[in-house]
């Protein structure tokens, strides 16, 4: 996906490895980057991008990387290459690509669905061992929950619905007899995949949730009802619990563990996670034919789909670069002189002559910089570091094998 952290592809590089990490939070949303209080840095096609906005972006990064004194502010810059011209223009050219997603998805229009961001926020959330890790993980980043939703999730989300736009005028995807193979050489993944629905209950909420359970038990309470009117995870239970198969999704270790022991219309005890008490009931089993899958058909349809979608977006991604590249170069960027006396413009010559080979001119120096930058940014995505398994149970997975949490 089109995160911040990989928008450096079309020159909106981060000023350091740990700029581009605290990327999201250090960007300034909606109008905040066409306010021209303190003068225009520049102009997309014509739109204003207010200096104020990169000059606050360049403050909260110093903040944050602790480079507030001048000493260490210069220092970091000629260490890595740049100049304050040099960080101004990236800043720039990062507001400018934001600019641009946002064009675009104008031009198309596209627009984003409230429920398309909460299901991708707890996908986020369910790479984590619990709320706290995922607090802290937005604490490493620079970033709060609103601007990780506005800066990545938002943006992930438009890079998507602007690649279906394009392979849908280019009439491309995944045809049927590729994504057949797929699924004839994922058989055996496939089969014994199970359907599940939850209720989700807050861990104070055990005495409830033994009610509920007892009354789903007796037959006095339907389980798609208790969803919608107890579950906590409000995703699922507008869909009356369903989170989907779990072969296209990723559930945490506890939530899969006891799914893998009910059979169809089976309903289990409580189930604790770090995200508190699940009910689960297991809506239905595919089991692959006997002669193999011969056929779209003979797979769930929710299956096909997700797994289409997927091929489609993995092929996709390559062309959407491509365009996206052509867009660019043909946007009028034009980037204004650098004002006096900018906060962060400090004179860099002590810190050229201590630190002589390494200067703004070694792009070496600066592409090194990003590039590792964006292997630590978007560190609230980092499932790696806390385990797949970590966070709520997952539907309606995803390319990386992740889907719509229920927290």
């Amino acid at each position: 996906m089109l995160t911040l952290s990989n928008l450096k592809r079309f020159g909106a590089v981060a000023v350091s490895a740990a700029l581009v990490a605290t990327m999201a939070g250090c960007a300034a949303g909606g109008n905040g980057i066409s306010d021209t209080s303190q003068g225009t840095a520049a102009t997309l096609n014509g739109k204003p991008i207010g200096e104020k906005a990169i000059t606050e972006y360049v403050a909260e990064f110093r903040e944050s990387a602790d480079l507030t004194d001048d000493d260490a502010w210069g220092q970091w810059m000629v260490s890595n290459g740049y100049t304050p011209e040099s960080v101004r223009e990236e800043v720039i050219n990062f507001y400018a690509d934001k600019l641009l997603l946002d064009q675009a998805a104008e031009e198309k229009g596209i627009k984003i669905e409230q429920s398309e961001i909460d299901d991708q926020l707890s996908q986020a959330k369910a790479m984590f061992e619990s709320e706290d890790k995922w607090k802290e993980a937005l604490e490493q980043s620079g970033m709060t929950e609103e601007e990780y939703i506005d800066e990545v999730i938002r943006t992930n989300l438009l890079q998507q619905k602007i690649q279906e736009a394009l392979t849908s005028e280019e009439g491309t995807g995944s045809s049927d007899e590729e994504l057949l193979a797929y699924l004839q050489d994922s058989a055996s993944l496939l089969d014994g995949t199970k359907r599940s629905s939850h209720i989700l209950f807050n861990s104070e909420d055990r005495d409830t949730a033994e009610q509920v359970l007892e009354r789903i038990n007796s037959g006095e309470l339907d389980f798609a009802a208790a969803a919608e009117q107890y579950s906590a995870d409000t995703g699922s239970a507008a869909q009356g619990g369903d989170v989907g198969w779990d072969a296209t999704a990723s559930f945490v270790t506890g939530y899969q563990n006891a799914l893998e022991g009910l059979e169809k219309d089976q309903v289990s005890d409580l189930v604790e996670s770090d995200y508190g008490i699940h009910i689960i009931k297991c809506t239905d089993v595919y089991n692959v034919p006997e002669g193999g899958i011969t056929e779209l058909g003979q797979v769930p349809e929710e299956i096909v789909e997700t797994v289409r979608t997927n091929m489609t977006a993995s092929s996709g991604t390559t062309s959407f670069y491509s365009w996206y590249s052509d867009y660019r170069d043909a946007a009028d960027l034009v980037i204004n002189p650098m004002p006096e006396k900018l906060p962060y413009a400090i004179d860099l010559s002590a810190y050229q002559a201590a630190t002589p080979d390494v200067t703004a001119e070694d792009p070496g120096a600066t592409e090194g910089a990003a590039d590792q930058g964006s292997a630590d940014a978007g560190s609230a995505q980092g499932a790696d570091a806390q385990g797949a398994d970590a966070g709520a149970p997952a539907s309606g997975g995803s390319a990386s094998g992740s889907g719509t949490t229920s927290n």
